[in-house]
């Protein structure tokens, strides 16, 4: 099921499927709750080797801030004494799971880390499950009371939230964060958009286009509050890091991002490893039919599909102009969304629970086709529960669906409109 066609447009006329959405939505949230129980029942034992181990890395962290040795963020001898203490057994694809997100994402979590790691996790997982409830709620405030609390569960429930909340990733506050945006930017606040963007320097290959996108359509405003927000953030981590760890971290940063595109441990040892098949964006569709050691076809074949989609945008921009004014100009909106996942080299199951901010988007929609656009995005993003044992990338390919769709139609009604304005100025 896609977004686009009657689920953008809102249309009021009832649809062949509009009997199936609530069942339908039912069905994932059912889903969703034993999902929910499992993970209540994972939380409540006692940490051990397994499959949800992303955790390790910022309990880890966290403790080497507590412990004033913040020179250990990014080495590996370091990070792996401490979750040795947790898990005794090597895990990961690496031994051990390396810490790779900004010094102060680590300052962040070192009150967290100062509790037991099981205490931590749990807390953690509290936490971020209130945010995804606020999220949640957020983004279905526009629909009727019973739509509206089934949408709130939609998203909650669904499988790359419960991917987040089980490895204890910061996907909800970068869900909250881009929310925050999309609301200040529809409400013309372009410095609040910027601040609240600025929570994205958590996954710093995640805000790159938005700036960039940002910046083409001049809201320097905007540009500048987020590289401010990320200036804050550094600043006040630096009593607790020092300047030393973010020089060590741009260039550890920089090996990270390498790895992705050399095999990430397939063909030669890297700082990060890890299986990019399971990868929901561009380059886990083309490693899951190329295989991870195809590093060359991979990082062509991946530059080429990336660099259309970006083209194919851009040209669709020139039709319609991204924004909240209009209908087609918020479709392009969600398209930049759609194409700012899928060129993310890192898009695991956990942050493709930001496949929801389509849904602001979008708005404002008849309360119709809102829903229908609700239920439509939820069970997009239970794709990737079919996605996470097969490697079947369904997600990466109904997505790029969407966002080609939605571009496609830009260019379309832009040609149709130029060549009746060219037939009514003919002599």
């Amino acid at each position: 099921m896609s977004i686009s066609g009657t689920a953008v447009l809102g249309h009021q006329r009832r649809e062949p499927f509009d009997p199936t959405l609530w069942p339908l939505a039912l069905v994932l949230v059912a889903i969703g709750a034993l999902l929910l129980a499992a993970l209540i029942a994972e939380l409540a034992a006692p940490m051990a080797a397994g499959a949800h181990h992303d955790f390790l890395a910022f309990y880890a962290a966290g403790k080497v801030v507590l412990d004033g040795h913040p020179g250990g963020l990014y080495d590996a001898e370091t990070i792996t004494a401490i979750q040795r203490t947790v898990i005794p057994s090597p895990v990961g694809a690496n031994g051990y799971m390396p810490f790779i997100n900004p010094p102060f994402a680590a300052v962040a979590f070192a009150p967290l880390a100062a509790l037991p790691a099981q205490a931590a996790r749990a807390a953690w997982a509290l936490l971020s499950l209130a945010m995804l409830a606020v999220a949640g709620a957020w983004i279905a405030r526009p629909l009727p009371a019973r739509e509206r609390v089934a949408g709130t569960l939609l998203l909650m429930l669904s499988f790359p939230a419960y991917h987040s909340l089980a490895e204890g990733q910061w996907s909800a506050a970068m869900l909250l964060g881009g929310l925050a945006a999309l609301q200040a930017a529809r409400r013309g606040s372009w410095r609040l958009a910027g601040l609240a963007l600025a929570t994205w320097w958590l996954k710093p290959q995640l805000i790159a286009l938005p700036l960039l996108a940002l910046a083409l359509d001049r809201r320097w405003s905007a540009v500048a509050w987020a590289f401010a927000g990320g200036a804050v953030f550094t600043l006040a981590s630096l009593p607790f890091v020092g300047i030393g760890t973010y020089v060590t971290y741009v260039g550890y940063l920089a090996q990270v991002g390498i790895s992705h595109f050399n095999g990430a441990g397939a063909v030669a040892r890297s700082v990060w490893q890890g299986d990019l098949s399971t990868a929901e964006g561009l380059n886990g569709l083309l490693v899951g039919f190329l295989g991870q050691g195809a590093v060359v076809s991979v990082d062509v074949l991946w530059a080429m599909l990336a660099a259309g989609l970006v083209a194919l945008w851009l040209a669709a921009c020139r039709f319609q102009r991204p924004g909240f004014e209009s209908e087609a100009g918020r479709r392009m909106l969600a398209a930049g969304i759609g194409i700012v996942l899928l060129v993310n080299p890192n898009l695991f199951v956990q942050d493709c629970v930001l496949v929801f901010l389509l849904l602001p988007a979008i708005r404002p929609l008849s309360s119709t086709g809102y829903w229908r656009a609700s239920v439509a995005v939820a069970a997009m993003a239970a794709v990737t529960l079919v996605d996470q044992p097969l490697s079947a990338h369904l997600f990466t390919v109904v997505l790029l669906a969407v966002v080609v769709v939605l571009c496609a139609t830009s260019i379309v009604a832009g040609s149709r409109r130029s060549v009746r304005a060219r037939g009514a100025i003919a002599p």
